[in-house]
């Protein structure tokens, strides 16, 4: 079998996991089968172990760029705000008005391997701490600027704004619960995080 070269197979595989996150969110994580990605890639179901050694290594890769996505989209949306208020007010908006179909998704991919898998649980970690230390860095540039106070211990609020949001994303997009609402009750929480001073 003739070698693939880097580029082709780098390319080949962005276009497996752009296929994959395209079915996923119109049907679903169930809907995501070795499959449905061939067809959507027009490949046949043996072309992907050119690419992957198995399934279980693809559909993780598959959760890693979902999670990369939503957090590249998330900071478009504060990217160049200089004020804070106006960064979280978009950013609130996208959390909770914007997205909708991947958030769901999100949580079934990440239920359905996370328990499964040591060295994946290990891949989400580390991508844990690359996002971590992206929206540290995001808010530092506030924090410089005096719009968050020098004591706010930023790596803590970041973990807890983190949380905070996955558990009200949860309630959002999962349970039904009043988007608004949610959005208010983060924003609130994130100013009080943040020890911003009254609008």
């Amino acid at each position: 079998m003739p070698r693939i070269n880097k580029e082709y197979r780098e390319e080949a595989k962005k276009k497996i996991i752009a296929a994959a996150l395209e079915v996923a969110i119109n049907e679903g994580w169930e809907g995501v089968t070795l499959d449905a990605i061939a067809r959507k890639v027009g490949v046949t179901k043996g072309a992907f172990y050119s690419y992957y050694p198995n399934s279980n290594v693809m559909m993780q890769e598959v959760i890693i760029e979902m999670i990369r996505t939503l957090r590249d989209q998330m900071l478009k949306e504060e990217a160049e705000n200089l004020d804070i208020r106006v960064a979280l007010d978009r950013i609130s908006d996208f959390i909770f008005l914007k997205i909708q179909s991947p958030i769901p998704v999100f949580f079934q991919a990440i239920t359905s391997h996370i328990t499964k898998d040591q060295g994946f649980r290990e891949k989400l970690l580390d991508l844990l701490d690359e996002n971590t230390a992206i929206i540290i860095a995001e808010l530092k540039r506030y924090q410089d600027a005096g719009q968050i106070p020098e004591h706010v211990d930023l790596p803590s609020a970041v973990r807890a704004i983190y949380g905070m949001s996955i558990g009200l994303g949860v309630i959002t997009k999962i349970l039904g619960k009043d988007a608004h609402e949610n959005k208010r009750a983060w924003r609130t929480a994130v100013e009080r995080i943040l020890l911003l001073k009254p609008a």
